[in-house]
């Protein structure tokens, strides 16, 4: 199926790829966000669990995982009536630090009526998002190098 709007940003953190994949896979992280105020997972952060999120801004999402690559890759897909909106994040190691990515699509025959609301609440906020995300990450590297 053909994307109806697509976007992607990038960010290079300072903590290792490993961390970063851990830190991000455990979903109780993702309430860094402000506008997120739960985020639950049925099983292990793998291919076929199924997640929800409630949000101050959309309240109730369900999600589910569609692909995971260890330590690398992982696709979220969330449902809607007529389209699919799909999360792609990805970690590459850069020597000890690590470049994540995120690229968020639409499909399906309703996606395109998605489209300029997606690209308004996302393309304005992903790169705020993953910018909180990259801080807490090494403050949590900073915190456990530390530890005892």
């Amino acid at each position: 199926m053909e994307e109806a709007w697509a976007f992607e940003h990038s960010i290079e953190c300072n903590v290792p790829k490993e961390f970063a994949w851990h830190f991000w896979t455990d979903v109780c992280n993702w309430k860094i966000d402000a506008d997120v105020e739960s985020v639950e997972l049925n099983g292990p952060f793998t291919n076929g669990s199924q997640g929800v999120t409630i949000t101050h801004s959309a309240g109730r999402i369900e999600w589910r995982i569609v692909g995971v690559k260890a330590e690398s890759e992982a696709v979220l897909e969330v449902p809607l009536s007529g389209a699919t909106v799909r999360f792609r994040w990805t970690f590459q190691d850069l020597n000890g630090r690590t470049r994540i990515t995120q690229r968020i699509s639409t499909e399906g025959e309703k996606a395109s009526s998605l489209a300029e609301m997606m690209a308004a609440t996302f393309e304005s906020g992903v790169p705020a998002g993953m910018k909180t995300l990259c801080e807490s990450m090494v403050k949590a590297a900073a915190a456990t190098a530390d530890a005892p």
